[in-house]
C-alpha cells in the first residue's frame, strides 16, 4: 500500500532531521566546543528506541515479502536487514561512549566522535540505499493485504518525537526542529 511506503519515507525525513542535528553538535564537539550531550543523549536514546524497535523491524518484513515476490531484490534485503543489525549496534555502542565520557570515564575525543560521525554517514548512507532500490519496488510488488499482515505482526506506538503527542524527553530536540522549520534554517 503506497501510504504505509509513505510512512516509512517521512519517517526518513524525520531521521534526518535527527542526524543533522547530532551531526551539528559533533562537530562542536570536533572543534572543542560546548556541545549539547543532553540533546545528543535524547537523539541516541530515541534513535535506539523508536526506529530500531519500530522502523526497522517493518521494514524487514516488508523487504522479506518484496525478496519472496522479486528474487532478484534478495541480496538487497539480506544487505538491508544487517545493516539495520549494525545501526542498532552502534547506535548502542555510541550512547554507551557518551554516557561513559559523562559519568567521568578517561576517553578519548576520537572514540566519542569518530562513532558519532560513522554512526551518522552510515545511516544516512543506509535510508538512501532503501530509497532507492526497494521502495520503489515495494510500492508496486506489496499489497494490501501484505501490509496488513506486517501491521499485525509489528508491534505499533505512535512516534514519541514526531507522533500526535510529544513525549517530556523530546520536547528540546522538537523546539529545535520547530525553530529551523519557522526560520527556513538548516536543522542543528
Amino acid at each position: 500500500m503506497t501510504n504505509d511506503i509513505d510512512k516509512l519515507q517521512n519517517e526518513h525525513t524525520d531521521f534526518a532531521k535527527l542526524l543533522d542535528l547530532l551531526d551539528a553538535q559533533i562537530g562542536l564537539f570536533h572543534r572543542g566546543e560546548q556541545p549539547d550531550y543532553d540533546l545528543m543523549l535524547d537523539i541516541f536514546y530515541y534513535m535506539t528506541h523508536y526506529p530500531d524497535r519500530f522502523h526497522h523491524p517493518k521494514e524487514d518484513l516488508a523487504f522479506a515479502k518484496l525478496a519472496e515476490r522479486d528474487s532478484n531484490t534478495k541480496p538487497a534485503v539480506e544487505e538491508l536487514a544487517r545493516q539495520h543489525r549494525v545501526i542498532a549496534e552502534s547506535g548502542s555502542q555510541f550512547l554507551d561512549n557518551l554516557n561513559a565520557a559523562l559519568a567521568g570515564a578517561m576517553l578519548k575525543r576520537e572514540s566519542v566522535e569518530i562513532p558519532g560521525l560513522e554512526y551518522v554517514t552510515f545511516y544516512r548512507n543506509h535510508m538512501k540505499m532503501e530509497e532507492r532500490e526497494l521502495f520503489p519496488l515495494a510500492r508496486t510488488l506489496l499489497r494490501d493485504d501484505d501490509w496488513a499482515k506486517i501491521g499485525v505482526a509489528i508491534e505499533s506506538m505512535d512516534d514519541p518525537l514526531f507522533g500526535p503527542q510529544v513525549e517530556e524527553r523530546y520536547r528540546t530536540i522538537h523546539q529545535q526542529i520547530t525553530r529551523a522549520a519557522q526560520c527556513g534554517c538548516a536543522v542543528g
